[in-house]
């Protein structure tokens, strides 16, 4: 289920020749809106700048962060990327960095740098890497414990890319949040399904689920045997649906669209 909001912006060019820089980046590559209120929840963005002639050098950047109140959440104390099917909950402990910097206050700084490194021009292109921490990954899942308009949510981010070198970068390429507030949900899968609440009548069944899901699809089989084949009932938001009993076997199930 998506109902989230999603925005992609480009703004920069990129280059695959030995006459420039391979990545000129400007921010922000990308920003998620989780919860539709107008403003951007998480940004993933790209720096890069030029900093020498002779020889021409550039120091490129790429992190990702959370906005306002929102924080990433550690796997443990010594690791932060999360293997798929860890649960995200209110257990998980928030990033916090702290950058002391006397005689100003200390300094919380909850973005995480995924790649920096240095491109120098001389006959061919040399690159020595500043943050070495995801350098030999090619898939990273993070967790996020969500500030939104509806509360406190929590969810994860993944984001990949098809070459492992020092100078590769990453693109988000999935993302998942609890629709409902303080609900755990495992890294790298979607949110759990609500349970069906189911009411016998005499004119047959009546099904009901926890509106704060969004949109589900309630479905039917005759049988469990496969090939299944589903059929749709209703597509809806948790409000009651009557069904008249006109089998003798039949089962029912939630799915996300």
């Amino acid at each position: 289920m998506r109902t989230l909001m999603f925005t992609s912006v480009l703004l920069g060019v990129l280059y695959w020749n030995l006459a420039a820089q391979p990545v000129i980046i400007t921010n922000p590559l990308t920003s998620i809106d989780f919860d539709a209120s107008g403003t951007p929840d998480l940004v993933y963005s790209g720096d890069a700048r030029k900093t020498g002639d002779l020889p021409e050098t550039w120091v490129i950047g790429f992190a990702i962060e959370p906005w306002r109140s929102s924080r990433f959440v550690r796997a443990t104390s010594t690791r932060l990327q999360l293997l798929p099917g860890e649960i995200i909950n209110s257990s998980r402990r928030p990033l916090t960095n702290y950058f002391p910097d006397p005689p100003r206050p200390p300094e919380e700084n909850y973005l995480i740098q995924i790649i920096a490194y240095r491109a120098i021009k001389k006959a061919d292109w040399e690159y020595s890497t500043a943050q070495t921490n995801f350098e030999g990954e090619s898939q990273l899942l993070f967790g996020l414990r969500l500030a939104l308009t509806t509360g406190t949510h929590y969810g994860w981010v993944r984001l990949s890319r098809p070459t492992v070198d020092s100078h590769t970068q990453f693109d988000l390429v999935d993302y998942a949040v609890h629709p409902v507030p303080n609900e755990p949900i495992p890294a790298g899968q979607p949110p759990p399904l609500p349970p069906i609440h189911t009411q016998v009548e005499s004119a047959g069944l009546t099904f009901s689920w926890d509106a704060r899901w969004g949109p589900l699809i309630l479905e039917s089989t005759t049988n469990l045997v496969p090939p299944l084949i589903w059929e749709t009932v209703v597509e809806g938001s948790g409000d009651p649906v009557a069904v008249p009993t006109l089998d003798a076997q039949r089962f029912y199930r939630l799915r996300q669209p």
